[in-house]
């Protein structure tokens, strides 16, 4: 009996790696037989450098990317669930490995993930340094992949968001969602079973497919900017949990995040699968981004010219609300 046999090809492995070699930019003393490689002068940049590190995938949207056959979106997906989770420190990406498992390595499937992840990472100057492709024919379903990532930035430690810094009277400013990001999508899915949607169906002027498997923004390099710029007080990716949920995290015991629902327009997406799911209204606020997808605290002082910043930038934002006293809730008003 050979090992292809028993359900996995080291063919096609190799195959993949060397695919991802002739595509991924690395120096030659960046390889080793076993590991990366990594070069730490850009330390030398810092006085007090800190690294920051964050491990992440993107769920059951894999499936529906499968089913509706548009998987060139899921690499940026992964690449930003990580490096968001690291954003919120105004940090620099600096390295990234991925995971990729599949009941049979399917080469195109693989391929077309794969390089949407390297041009990722090479558009937001993250060297993709490395990784793992497993074919596990009894763990997974033949047909069905499962992709993670893991990413190391750094910042200086005195530019790091201090939560004990935040107070009543801080101002809440939210970043605008691509849409429905990487959460939630078990929900989704059933919705668009339970509702018999089909990919081609038209919500304004794109399809179910293009609106449910647009990629999830990336918001470093802009918080790298604002964190030099700022003093940041804290700041939240909305992923999983919703606002409620990622904002809570981030401020102290003795205040409160109040949350003004309507300073602005709720993407017609999350309204329409409310509906199609009967999904009731706290349940979407539980589950989904609400079309926003980061959110900064800043001081009164500074907002100002905070604002100012993100105009010249041509970046779209809304003031979502502001700290309070109070017990650590975040409360939705």
């Amino acid at each position: 009996m050979l090992y292809r046999d028993s359900g996995v090809d080291i063919g096609r492995g190799d195959s993949i790696v060397d695919f991802l070699k002739s595509i991924i930019n690395l120096k030659p003393e960046n390889i080793g037989p076993f590991a990366a490689i990594i070069e730490l002068n850009i330390l030398r940049e810092y006085r007090e450098p800190v690294l920051l590190a964050s491990t992440d995938g993107i769920g059951t949207k894999i499936d529906l990317a499968l089913k509706w056959k548009k998987l060139d979106g899921l690499g940026y997906d992964l690449f930003a669930m990580c490096a968001n989770d690291i954003a919120v420190y105004g940090a620099k990406p600096l390295f990234f490995l991925d995971y990729y498992a599949a009941g049979y390595l399917d080469l195109n499937d693989s391929k077309v993930v794969l390089k949407s992840l390297v041009e990722a990472c090479e558009k937001y100057n993250c060297a993709l340094v490395g990784g793992e492709t497993a074919e596990l024919p009894d763990v997974l379903e033949k047909g069905k992949f499962d992709i993670a990532g893991f990413i190391v930035g750094v910042q200086e430690k005195s530019r790091l968001p201090n939560p004990n810094k935040v107070k009543p009277g801080d101002i809440l400013v939210g970043l605008p969602s691509s849409g429905i990001h990487s959460n939630g999508y078990s929900l989704v899915r059933a919705i668009v079973q339970k509702a018999h949607l089909e990919a081609e169906f038209r919500l304004g002027e794109k399809t179910l497919r293009d609106i449910l498997l647009e990629p999830t923004r990336v918001y470093v390099g802009l918080t790298e900017e604002v964190f030099k710029r700022f003093d940041i007080k804290g700041a939240a990716h909305i992923t999983g949990g919703g606002i409620p949920g990622n904002l809570s995290r981030v401020i102290p015991p003795n205040c409160d995040a109040v949350v003004d629902k309507n300073s602005w327009e709720i993407p017609q997406i999350f309204r329409f699968l409310q509906t199609k799911g009967e999904v009731p209204e706290d349940e979407m606020w539980r589950v989904f981004n609400m079309g926003i997808g980061f959110v900064f605290i800043v001081s009164k002082e500074e907002l100002e010219s905070f604002v100012q910043f993100l105009k010249i930038k041509g970046e779209s934002f809304h003031i979502i609300g502001e700290i309070t006293k109070g017990s650590g809730k975040v409360v939705l008003k």
